[in-house]
């Protein structure tokens, strides 16, 4: 099922991740233990690329980002 940008980063909001910094649309997210990061840039309401949604789960373990 296809994700939001919006669903992905109420997930991450939801499970501790905090943005730390933002440039323009994108968005720095850093994990609760601090040691890993991504980036989100899109608006809310779109549709997040079914790659980009994988590259995402693989990078913050977040397995119902899918």
């Amino acid at each position: 099922m296809p994700k939001t940008y919006g669903q992905v980063r109420r997930a991450l909001r939801d499970a501790g991740w905090r943005v730390v910094r933002q440039k323009g649309s994108h968005q720095f997210w850093v994990s609760p233990d601090g040691k890993r990061a991504v980036s989100v840039a899109g608006k809310d309401s779109d549709t997040m690329a079914a790659g980009t949604l994988a590259s995402t789960r693989r990078r913050t373990g977040l397995e119902d980002l899918r």
